[in-house]
């Protein structure tokens, strides 16, 4: 549950819901007990107290009839009388008898002489459905007329204290109102504590947690610990964590690598430096002193510039690629005569070196999405890779093509000395060499194989490499699919 929400129903807990139990007691009260001094006894209402009242009345003058009918004097026995009062006073009402004007009984809740004054005389038109209410306080709801066995004239009444009746339910609604309010003190207290007390213990975890980042505690992990605000800020500060993490993983891998990179730049650039260096100080010392040692010191010259032009070059493409700065321009083509032109192109090179290319592919038509300049160049360096390392009298190049539902994967399979097992994970690291000692007998920037891992992967693409020792080594690489494939391979069956 959310804090708002907790606040909002904590509101309700503490303020509104208190408010309408009181409003609903008060008017419950007044409607079911006095409207006004007239409406407090109500027979037809069931849940008025009169319906009590009736109940006992009805069952307390069946009894005096009786004794009247057989005895009428024995109506003036006190604990006959008072017996009845047990009955009587629980529902705050009392019996009065009277001989002719004379009081001879009255219930202690009744005990009034201004009340005594005001009741109806014998034989009055009183009766069940039009009781009477007295400006003091008091209801006659029964009399009952006899003659005693003189012929004096004897009353029976029954009456209610609706002055006791009113005190009580006066001290019961301050009692209650108490409770309710003493309720809201302490509901209120309760919530407002709890859900203080769970805001700060959420706050002091990701406090503590922000001191650990602050002091270079990445390693510090926040688990979601609630369904509310706080939980979702858990998870965010947690993707911060891993996000700055992860960023100053990266930075410090980018130092790394460029420190690698300047220290392999400076080996690279320094041996054709010198090697340049070296003829030109030749040159000068007069050791080229014929024309045929002058056109060998400056073609060496010029090619070592030219080695070095490469280099950069290539360290220039490298870092755009790594930068994402470098545009591509993705066309729908049909990989397999592209790939047939690109063979084509190389065979003519590769001629001059005894070695064969071959494209090997039993499809016509496989429509990929791929920047033809930057693909051209991914495959002229995987084969000028391949012809570098090659130990073979007749060398050989096969280019495979297979299609998968998704992607097509292109395999440039050599049969030149391979690559150890143990340095097959490294060789698209830029400056990487099997060859540990880095020497210059294989000429090349060492940035090759990354570029086009690079291009690959700008593609959507993935490239990987599979070799053996002495039997040769094969670079793979992916391409997407152009989604028109299915129609272009409907129309070429029909």
């Amino acid at each position: 549950m959310s804090i708002k929400s907790k606040l909002i129903l904590s509101f309700f807990g503490m303020i509104i819901i208190p408010l309408i139990l009181i409003t609903t007691f008060n008017f419950m009260f007044d409607k079911y007990f006095w409207e006004d001094d007239k409406s407090i006894v109500n027979a037809a209402n069931p849940y008025y107290l009169t319906r009590k009242v009736f109940v006992n009345y009805s069952e307390i003058s069946r009894k005096v009839n009786l004794n009247i009918i057989n005895d009428t004097d024995k109506v003036k026995d006190i604990s006959f009388l008072k017996s009845l009062d047990n009955d009587l006073d629980t529902i705050y009402s009392g019996i009065i008898l009277r001989q002719n004007n004379e009081i001879l009984y009255s219930s202690e809740i009744l005990r009034n002489d201004l009340f005594f004054n005001e009741l109806p005389k014998f034989n009055s038109d009183y009766n069940m459905d039009n009781y009477i209410f007295l400006e003091n306080g008091y209801v006659i709801f029964s009399q009952n007329d006899f003659y005693f066995n003189d012929g004096s004239k004897g009353s029976v009444f029954y009456a209610f204290n609706l002055n006791l009746l009113r005190k009580d339910i006066k001290l019961a609604r301050r009692l209650l109102s108490s409770i309710i309010i003493i309720s809201i003190l302490i509901t209120s207290n309760f919530l407002t504590f709890a859900i203080y007390k769970d805001i700060i213990k959420k706050l002091n975890k990701l406090k503590y947690a922000s001191n650990e980042i602050k002091n270079g505690n990445l390693n510090y992990t926040i688990e979601k610990h609630s369904k509310d605000e706080f939980g979702d800020l858990s998870i965010n500060f947690e993707e911060m964590r891993i996000k700055l993490k992860e960023s100053i993983d990266i930075q410090m891998k980018y130092e790394e690598n460029r420190k690698n990179l300047t220290s392999n730049i400076s080996h690279d650039l320094k041996t054709p430096i010198m090697s340049i260096k070296g003829y030109i100080e030749g040159i000068k010392d007069g050791v080229a002193d014929s024309p045929e040692k002058m056109d060998k010191y400056i073609n060496t010259i010029y090619k070592k510039a030219t080695d070095m032009e490469v280099l950069i070059d290539e360290l220039f493409l490298f870092s755009k690629l790594d930068l994402k700065k470098v545009s591509f321009n993705f066309q729908n083509i049909n990989i397999v005569d592209y790939l047939k032109y690109c063979v084509e192109d190389l065979s003519f090179d590769l001629e001059k070196k005894n070695a064969n290319i071959n494209l090997n592919n039993e499809k016509e038509e496989i429509f990929v999405t791929a920047d033809l300049q930057k693909l051209k160049r991914v495959i002229v360096n995987i084969v000028d890779n391949a012809m570098k390392y090659m130990d073979k009298q007749n060398p050989k190049i096969d280019i495979n093509l297979i299609d998968n539902r998704e992607y097509v994967t292109i395999e440039v399979k050599d049969n030149g000395i391979g690559i150890p097992k143990e340095s097959i994970p490294f060789i698209f690291d830029r400056f990487y060499r099997a060859d540990e000692s880095r020497n210059t007998s294989i000429s090349g920037s060492g940035l090759g194989l990354s570029i086009c891992k690079q291009i690959i992967e700008s593609h959507g693409g993935n490239m990987w490499a599979e070799s053996e020792i002495n039997i040769g080594t094969s670079i793979l690489f992916t391409l997407k699919k152009y989604k028109g494939n299915d129609d272009h391979e409907k129309n070429s069956n029909n």
